[in-house]
């Protein structure tokens, strides 16, 4: 997939910014370069890489309980 600067413009439009043609090209390169990275990662096999796990800080729980229970 490769970006164009029609779908740069539609993302800028979205996000309500004012783009130089100059800010447009480079937005191109970049996107398309992060893409295309992406997809190289999904050719990736990862069947034999077992799940992460995600580790909570004390704050994180603090502010769950404090959001579950507005004393």
């Amino acid at each position: 997939m490769s970006v164009t600067e029609k779908d740069v413009n539609y993302v800028a439009d979205l996000a309500n910014l004012e783009l130089t043609a100059q800010e447009r090209q480079r937005m191109v390169k970049d996107l398309d370069s992060i893409i295309s990275y992406i997809a190289r990662l999904n050719h990736l096999d990862t069947s034999n890489v077992p799940p992460m796990t995600q580790v909570f800080s004390d704050s994180s729980v603090a502010i769950t309980e404090s959001i579950e229970d507005p004393a």
